[in-house]
């Protein structure tokens, strides 16, 4: 039996594409056909293939000059080159590809679907519309896993889609708490469950691990829509006081020059700022670089929900910085559920300043394993019972033809 995943995959973004991998190999784990519907978040597929997106001569021809004569672009070139070259070799897709369902082909060529998880319900972002299984045909039946919302009350822009499109789904299963009263504020129901980056076997991770070259102890830091420059001098100060290395990894960063005599002298005192610091500055990484870092950190300091999920699957000395904008507040429940629950000790912090400070004063986190084991398998149970539901209806559907 074939299911088809309906997740945010076609993004640049390292978490993005390892949920909708580790979906994958859940369904794969359990005697599916699991392949991702290629459907892309905007119109030319541009949230996975950024510049390479461009068309036109003019345009080429300037995103080439600002590869050069400019910091961050190249990188991000590179990274989104990885990224797709990490699709290619592991994400099983449908051979149609679309953005308006429209386009989309009348055979979706599925038994059922699966949504989530992610962001797919999360108005703040996009439009939730195309994952509450409007356009699909409803001889198709529906189930969500881990999908999330992301905010603290659903849209009233989309209420009434929201109220219709949660009564699609056979069963709902949802990331956080927060997810569940919100779903069933408007009549449906639904069941908290894990991200599937653990519902996984950690066997299934195994691959990406990195090795330690170094004896030197390690901290990365992750960040999402952080500013480089407040960053780097407090992870200097750290990774001298500490005698440690200090790896930096930052979601986007990209800084372009004008052809001027102060542009020139702009671009060779970042590029000797940034080659002169102690901090490896990682702006290309890949997926699997991502997955190497933590697994061969000492510490973790991120703002980033996958971030402390892969932590979590290393057992790694982790601390969640608390996010600025309101969007990405919004967010935030899904890490805090963690905060006392899995994770013990400081997780939570206000300022990289207060994370470090925690480190540097021999504080460390613990995990609960009792409960993090018995939230796994409650979810891995979940999804045996909701699959095993869908597949008894294909099947009378297809006794009663």
């Amino acid at each position: 039996m074939r299911v088809g995943i309906l997740t945010y995959h076609n993004e640049i973004n390292y978490g993005s594409t390892l949920q909708a991998y580790a979906m994958q190999k859940a369904y794969e784990a359990l005697g599916f056909d699991a392949v991702i519907i290629d459907r892309y978040i905007v119109p030319g597929n541009r949230l996975l293939l950024e510049s390479l997106a461009v068309k036109g001569f003019k345009a080429r021809a300037r995103d080439l000059w600002y590869s050069v004569y400019g910091v961050g672009r190249f990188s991000k070139i590179v990274r989104v080159l990885k990224t797709l070259r990490f699709h290619k070799k592991y994400l099983k897709k449908t051979a149609y590809s679309f953005y308006d369902w429209k386009d989309a082909p009348k055979d979706l060529g599925v038994d059922f679907i699966s949504v989530g998880s992610d962001q797919i319900w999360n108005a703040n972002l996009y439009s939730p519309v195309p994952y509450l299984l409007k356009d699909i045909p409803l001889k198709i039946p529906g189930i969500a896993y881990a999908a999330s919302i992301g905010m603290s009350s659903l849209s009233s822009q989309y209420l009434e889609a929201y109220k219709e499109g949660f009564q699609r789904f056979l069963e709902i299963g949802v990331r956080e708490e927060q997810a569940v009263r919100l779903v069933e504020s408007v009549g449906a129901k639904a069941t908290h469950v894990v991200d599937p980056t653990l519902l996984v076997d950690r066997s299934v991770w195994r691959p990406f691990v990195g090795t330690i070259k170094t004896g030197k102890r390690k901290l990365l830091c992750y960040t999402l829509a952080e500013d480089l420059f407040a960053l780097l001098p407090v992870l200097e100060d750290f990774a001298k006081k500490q005698n440690c290395d200090v790896v930096l990894l930052l979601d986007r960063f990209e800084r372009l020059f004008p052809c001027t005599l102060k542009g020139v002298c702009n671009f060779i005192r970042l590029k000797w700022r940034i080659l002169r610091s102690p901090v490896k500055l990682f702006l290309s990484a890949g997926i699997e670089d991502f997955i190497r870092e933590i697994s061969t950190a000492t510490w973790v300091v991120a703002n980033s929900y996958h971030a402390l999920m892969f932590a979590t699957i290393f057992r790694k000395d982790v601390r969640i910085l608390m996010p600025n904008d309101k969007v990405r507040k919004d967010m935030h429940a899904r890490m805090a559920e963690f905060s006392g629950s899995v994770v013990r000790g400081p997780l939570m912090h206000e300022s990289l300043v207060e994370a470090l400070h925690s480190i540097a004063n021999g504080d460390s986190i613990s995990y609960d394993e009792n409960v993090l084991a018995q939230k796994i398998a409650f979810s891995r149970d979940w999804l045996v019972q909701s699959t095993r539901r869908v597949s008894e209806i294909i099947e009378s559907h297809k006794r009663a033809m």
